[in-house]
């Protein structure tokens, strides 16, 4: 007999007054989540919550003491006197997770050279200010950009220039990862599952890059009840949803910055820069879980207008001729992507349309330039056998650019914002081209050994090239805490339609190519320290650079460096790492532009308690190389004077070193959480150069530095 049926009988014997039925529910405090299987009981009278987190249980009149238990929660009791007609609800605190030591080295990534970020080091990393993408410039291999410089936000990775990397989202290409001066990723973080990073020698289902991969994957939505969030910071404010909807479900996130609400100009800027974007994506499985569709609408959007010489160093008169220059860049995309999972492998198609339209203007004068382009993408991964996967693709890019200027007036000042206006070559014209790629790579495991030998075919349609890349990749375990890898390969990369362009380009320009190498090995002392050594190489042929001032043409060139990262990390309490790399990056011999030859960074973060997290970072590197100006030449048609170049990157800035402490502390409701942050950082005096500044005459120069500190704060709300 069971214990309810007992109590009844012996109540009705003894003559209690029974209360009828009280009901409520279990759920997770902090989400309002409901809490299915948790048990209500008062003595041995206990009902158990359905899968809504519901109960229904019988008492007797006069005083009980409730309790609701759950496996991973802490009990709740709740004294009270019945009857009562109220529903009496629960909400349990989940209890603090066990010590779970994580070991990457265990993760078996399909490349050699990898990491694959999740949401905690995503959102406690100082200095990232909660932001995926940011959290790339501490990884090793990665060039530390001076904050708040031209180049920050820029993804130099392994001797390669940015241009010369690739960025994804959600199986698709998108045209840039970061809003202006790099202070937010083109897409919510709430919204991001992972964010995969190859600096180098990654299998044969990417290419077109000699550079590195970035490749992020947003969430799947909500199946079970809204869930949502809103976030406002120092730069920029907006929020996220995730929800049921119809036979699938609905997620949705927009931001925008709000800086220019309270000042719209500046000494510097005649626009105060305003960036925004937006993300909706709706998921539903087609007939069985195994067949899933997703569509996806995504963009953002960067606009500010600013001086094109430096206002701090002008006297009036050179003021009233500076011109202004005006910048609006946006991109949009739609996409689709169908998975099919079978008990013989995963099968998935990314089909999209994007355009990228940068509209720019120099005192009048405007130029545009708005790429429009079909994507389509295939995966699979096909189990023969019980030691063998084969991975095979196709991917296809097919755009159409163009390309309008009117100004014939070069500014150099402006060309890493406004190519065409820095140029000052008048243009009109339609470039229309196009890159295929297909790839196989058998992956096969025998005992303590995992080898892949893959080949991927592209060809370019603009520069008329054929690619044929061979990679290998080899790793052996001798146990689970220990690996030693090995991987090398060919790298194609097909050149910018604007690269050939016959009136700013070269068309006879062709694919660039980058022969790469790089091993190591990682342990884990005692299963948790974390130790790895990675080195790596590469030879660059024919690979395009375009210089301040000048048309784009092919150098070749050398890179070559080696990686020391120590780890720790306790799940959800503590992490820490510690890189440091050496290499160098050389371009017909001269340093590249992000040519660095050493680079330290340090990270901790650690939850105090169930409320309180704390993290600081430092990171320090040798100053970025740049083309010194020796002196002047007067131009007397004009009354000015133009530079005299010293050797390509013989000079660099001061040595960059940044200081980043993160506080946080969680205020958990009912059916929400609350996050207030804050985050300091700090650049010490002699080490926050951003460029260097010249007199008229070029006779003298100085380098403009960046703020030295920097408070910032925000509050985050989730339910």
């Amino acid at each position: 007999m069971s214990p309810v049926v007992t109590a009844w009988a012996l109540m009705s014997a003894s003559g209690l007054a029974w209360a009828g039925e009280l009901s409520g529910a279990v759920r997770e405090r902090g989400t309002g989540d409901p809490v299915p299987g948790a048990i209500v009981q008062s003595g041995d009278i206990f009902a158990q919550c359905d899968a809504e987190g519901r109960y229904t249980l019988s008492l007797p009149d006069g005083p009980v003491v409730l309790q609701a238990l759950a496996p991973g929660f802490n009990a709740e009791d709740r004294a009270l006197t019945l009857p009562t007609t109220a529903p009496v609800d629960f909400f349990l605190i989940a209890a603090p997770p066990g010590v779970e030591v994580v070991v990457e080295a265990r993760r078996q990534l399909p490349h050699v050279s990898g990491q694959v970020l999740d949401r905690e080091r995503i959102e406690k990393t100082p200095g990232t200010y909660g932001d995926p993408v940011r959290l790339l410039q501490s990884l090793p291999g990665v060039a530390v950009t001076p904050e708040y410089s031209p180049k920050a936000g820029d993804v130099a990775v392994r001797g390669a220039l940015p241009g010369e990397s690739r960025f994804f989202f959600d199986g698709v290409e998108i045209p840039y990862l970061f809003h202006f001066q790099q202070y937010a990723s083109v897409f919510h973080t709430r919204l991001v599952d992972e964010l995969a990073f190859y600096p180098s020698t990654f299998g044969a289902p990417y290419g077109n890059a000699t550079g590195a991969v970035v490749w992020a994957t947003s969430r799947e939505p909500e199946t079970t009840r809204l869930h949502g969030g809103v976030d406002l910071s120092a730069i920029m404010g907006g929020g996220y949803i995730t929800t049921p909807l119809g036979p699938g479900a609905l997620s949705a996130s927009a931001r925008r910055s709000f800086a220019d609400l309270g000042e719209n100009s500046s000494d510097q800027y005649t626009v105060w820069p305003v960036f925004w974007d937006y993300l909706a994506r709706y998921d539903q499985d087609l007939g069985a879980p195994n067949r899933h569709l997703s569509v996806t609408a995504f963009g953002a959007g960067d606009q500010y207008g600013r001086y094109a010489g430096d206002a701090a160093i002008l006297d009036p008169l050179e003021q009233e001729a500076n011109p202004e220059l005006s910048s609006d860049r946006a991109f949009h995309a739609l996409s689709t992507r169908y998975s099919l999972t079978t008990e013989g492998g995963r099968h998935d198609t990314a089909l999209a349309v994007v355009q990228d339209t940068l509209n720019t203007s120099l005192d009048g004068q405007a130029a545009l330039r708005q790429d429009r382009y079909a994507w389509l993408r295939h995966d699979s991964l096909t189990s023969v056998g019980d030691a063998l996967v084969l991975a095979t693709g196709v991917e296809a890019k097919a755009s159409a650019i163009t390309r309008v200027n009117e100004s014939d007036r070069a500014v150099p000042e402006v060309q890493r914002e406004a190519p065409l206006l820095g140029r000052g070559l008048v243009v009109d014209e339609r470039l229309v081209g196009g890159v295929v790629g297909v790839w196989v790579e058998p992956r096969l495991t025998l005992g303590i050994t995992r080898a892949q030998l893959g080949l991927r075919a592209q060809w370019d349609t603009g520069s008329r090239s054929l690619g044929l890349d061979p990679r290998l990749s080899v790793t052996v375990s001798p146990r689970d805490d220990l690996r030693f890898k090995l991987a090398v390969g060919r790298y194609t990369q097909a050149p910018m339609l604007d690269h050939l362009s016959p009136v700013t380009g070269d068309p006879s320009l062709t694919a660039g190519r980058a022969d790469q190498v790089a091993g190591g090995v990682e342990t884990a002392i005692a299963g948790r320290w974390e130790l790895g050594v990675e080195g790596w190489g590469k030879r660059l042929q024919d690979v395009i650079v375009e210089p301040i001032g000048q048309g784009p043409y092919a150098v070749d060139g050398l890179a070559w460096g080696v990686e020391l990262t120590s780890r720790y990390r306790l799940k959800e309490q503590f992490f820490t790492a510690l890189s440091l790399t050496v290499g160098r990056s050389l371009r017909d011999g001269w340093p590249s532009d992000y040519d660095q030859p050493f680079a330290v960074s340090w990270v901790a973060s650690y939850d105090l308690n169930e409320v309180w997290n704390v993290g600081v970072r430092y990171r320090y590197a040798m100053g970025l190389p740049y083309t010194p100006a020796t002196g002047g030449l007067y131009i007397g048609d004009t009354d000015t004077y133009d530079p005299l170049l010293g050797d390509p990157n013989s000079a660099r800035l001061a040595d960059y070193q940044k200081i980043d402490v993160h506080a946080e502390r969680a205020v958990t409701l009912r059916t929400w959480t609350l996050v207030v942050y804050g985050e300091l950082w700090l650049v010490p005096p002699r080490n926050n150069e951003m460029y260097v500044i010249y007199s008229y005459d070029y006779s003298q120069q100085a380098a403009v530095a960046g703020p030295r500190l920097l408070p910032l704060g925000g509050v985050r709300a989730d339910f």
